[in-house]
Parts: structure tokens; sequence; C-alpha cells
């Protein structure tokens, strides 16, 4: 089993991607006998406005590596991102989870073909609240862009939360994001979805 999940990775990592310059995910991380699938439409509200739309795949590792899989289109034409999350240190008492998180992908804008390389400090805390699990998250994303006439990096914050609802936890994860511009990036608004999905029972957990 353990063997197929990295095979099924690995045939997925020359073609797959990630949200343009979003994080959408804590610093926890999925259990490694859970697949997990996710959309995210994303708003972009600075240089010139527009929206995408992102579907994920992620899988868990081990207690502290997932790798997640991303595709997208929209305002940016084609994106194509694979990253890995590596978490350290767990969220354990008063202490946050802490962790970075290191991809790789291609875009499309216009006319010009983006090649990307991203690092992201990540830390995120569990709350428990009278409507569910809240797990609010930051992450600031240094992202190597290559294009045909420039070379740069991006910087932005991002910030976000996931929500897990009493009766839809084992089902349905929800969540929100916000991004702000720091350098040469974008700034945007982004919601999303995830669906944990085990081999042995379906989806839910």
């Amino acid at each position: 089993m353990k063997f197929a999940k990295y095979f099924v990775f690995c045939l997925f990592l020359s073609s797959t991607a990630h949200a343009y310059l979003s994080i959408i995910e804590s610093a926890e991380v999925l259990p490694s006998n859970l697949f997990q699938f996710g959309v995210e439409p994303q708003i972009l509200t600075n240089r010139e406005s527009g929206a995408n739309f992102n579907i994920f795949a992620e899988t868990g590792f081990n207690d502290s590596t997932s790798g997640r899989l991303t595709l997208g289109g929209g305002s940016i034409d084609f994106n194509a991102f694979a990253s890995v999350k590596w978490v350290p240190f767990p969220d354990v008492a008063n202490q946050p989870a802490m962790g970075l998180r290191f991809g790789a992908g291609i875009a499309r804008e216009k006319d010009d073909n983006v090649v990307q390389l991203q690092v992201a400090p990540l830390v995120s805390k569990k709350f428990d609240t009278e409507y569910g699990l809240t797990v609010p998250y930051l992450a600031i994303p240094f992202t190597y862009l290559n294009t045909k006439e420039d070379n740069y990096v991006a910087t932005n914050l991002a910030v976000g939360t996931e929500w897990h609802h009493p009766e839809l936890k084992d089902t349905m994860t929800l969540g929100a994001e916000l991004g702000v511009d720091l350098n040469k990036s974008y700034t945007y608004i982004s919601i999303f979805a995830t669906f944990p999905f085990e081999t042995s029972k379906g989806f839910g957990r």
C-alpha cells in the first residue's frame, strides 16, 4: 500500500500542481491512511483583478510529512504545482505546529511560461470551540519565479483557517485564506473545501 501511494505521487509529480501562490493548508499533517481531495475558488484583488479555480489531492507519508498536488486555471491560464509539507514540531500543549512547505510548479500567464520554486514557513494552532474545531494558520511563501524576461522572488503573507464542523468533521473541512502581496506577488481571497478519502472505506473517516 505504501509503495502504491508513493508510486502514484511520483507519477503526478511531473504533471500536477497548486493554487497560484496560495497555501490552503494548516501545519496539521494528514494521517498516512487517508487521501484528501479539495477545491479552491480564488479571487485576485490587486494588479489585474480576476479569479482562479483550483483542485488538489493530498496524502500523508508519515506522522510529520505529507504531499499535495494541485491544478488550476482562470486568470492565470494554467497552474500546476507539487508540494511536500514537513512538520517536525507538532501542535502539542501550548506549542503550535511549525513546519515548512517545499514546492515546485509551472504556470502559464498570457504569453509567458513561469517556473515556480517555493519554500514557505508555516505555523498553526488548533482551538476547540462550541462551533467545532478551528485551525488558524499563517505562512510566508517565498516563491522564486523564472519568466521569459525576468527572474525574481515573490513574497506574500497567507493567513487562513480550517474549520471542522461537529457534524461534518469526518466528511468535509471548510476554510478561507487571505493573501497579502509583500513583494511582486498577488493579493487574493480564497475559500476551500476538502474531502477525506480512505481506500478501504471510501469518503469520510
